[in-house]
């Protein structure tokens, strides 16, 4: 019997099973692919902050970032820096898979092609049944036992209905494409109503490929059809876009993310940024908050709801009340016009928001930023004012 089985070997699974290894316990992960890191579908953009807090493998680093320019809806611009590097973009796929490796020189074990299909707890274990796909396609049946159960499982939620759990309560949708594009120096970021209604696109340069991507509420994939229309991106293209990849993206996170000798981290949990829908960070701090809440159990001889429900207070404390100014934001955001946007952008360099940029923003915590935004000169001649008037007329 093994003391932890995680379910999934994305950034999270790995984190989480890294972090137990390290500690002694014996952990082994299923994923139900059969390569770590594929299918994905990402923009790749990891805060410098998790690469400094958590030492994560740099192998898969394609550049860093130290600013990003916001298009408005009319073309006018604004470019947002800071005086350090931000954020890097990855090669998704290599960084899963060196995740992976890391957790396995820790002592973690991996099965590939497992796909997990049950849980039935038990007063001492969790016993997991799972289904073994072979190279040609046929299945064997395999049961499997550990002391505790994390489940990083993504956006499926199948698991979650046998442990009495619901699934979060919105998304949003993503859709991306890797381009061949000239002219892509930087992080660009479109806003307005054609472009993702209530949301944006974004343009990343990651080596010999631009990723051009959409997140908005729904029809993501057209939108990002008619985005690859748009004459900012169409004018840059060399080649016809052929493939599109689409997912969803949990902005709710779950009412309870842990039930007797189970966890449940990432976006399984819903833990995911609100306002950009970015997930590997959240899901890499979340994974180690779980695994110091099992050592702690394991110690005390207790994987009860009593002493795992300290995992959800102490992640909760980290990122919840990101997660609920995110939301805020976002509906507010969602609201806004084009003409309230442009406006915004153009006002950026005659305001006080370079200096407000410069004191607050964070790549992986908007809170701060946001706050402060929401009480400054600009924002409030052009947003607060405006809802004040519709709602008197």
């Amino acid at each position: 019997m093994h003391d932890v089985i995680v379910v999934g070997a994305g950034p999270a699974g790995s984190q989480t099973a890294a972090s137990l290894a390290q500690r002694g316990y014996t952990v082994l992960v299923l994923e139900e692919h059969p390569q770590i890191g594929v299918p994905t579908n990402c923009s790749g953009l990891i805060g410098a902050e998790a690469f400094e807090r958590f030492d994560l493998p740099r192998d898969s680093v394609i550049r860093g970032f130290n600013s990003a320019t916001f298009f408005s809806p009319k073309g006018g611009s604004a470019t947002v820096g800071a005086d350090r590097v931000m954020a890097y973009v990855v090669r998704r796929c290599e960084f899963d898979q060196t995740m992976a490796q890391r957790a396995l020189a820790c002592g973690a074990s991996y099965l590939l092609r497992v796909r997990c299909v049950g849980l039935e707890q038990h007063k001492d274990h969790v016993t997991v049944t799972a289904v073994q796909r072979g190279p040609e396609d046929g299945e064997a049946r395999m049961t499997f036992r550990a002391r505790s159960v994390v489940l990083a499982t993504g956006i499926r939620y199948g698991l979650l209905r046998g442990l009495g759990l619901k699934r979060p309560s919105a998304f949003l949708q993503a859709a991306q494409a890797e381009a061949s594009m000239e002219g892509v120096d930087g992080v660009e970021v479109y806003l307005g109503r054609d472009v993702a209604p209530g949301s944006f696109a974004w343009a990343i340069p990651a080596g010999p490929v631009a990723r051009v991507g959409v997140c908005n509420g729904a029809g993501a994939v057209e939108h990002l059809r008619r985005f690859l229309q748009h004459p900012s991106i169409a004018s840059r293209l060399r080649q016809p876009v052929t493939q599109i990849k689409r997912k969803a993206i949990p902005i709710a996170n779950i009412c309870r993310s842990f039930r007797d000798r189970i966890l449940l981290v990432g976006d399984a949990a819903g833990q995911v940024k609100v306002t950009t829908g970015g997930g590997i960070s959240y899901g890499i701090l979340c994974g180690d908050i779980a695994a110091a809440t099992l050592d702690r159990a394991f110690r005390l001889g207790d994987l009860s709801e009593r002493i795992l429900g300290e995992y959800e207070r102490r992640w909760r404390q980290e990122i919840g009340v990101e997660l609920r100014v995110g939301s805020f934001f976002r509906r507010v955001g969602g609201t806004l016009s084009d003409e309230q946007i442009d406006r915004l952008i153009r006002a950026y360099h005659d305001s006080d928001l370079p200096e407000l940029v410069r004191r607050c923003a964070d790549f992986e915590r908007h809170r701060k930023f946001i706050l402060a935004l929401c009480r400054s000169n600009i924002f409030f001649q052009l947003v607060w004012n405006y809802f004040r008037r519709r709602s008197l007329s």
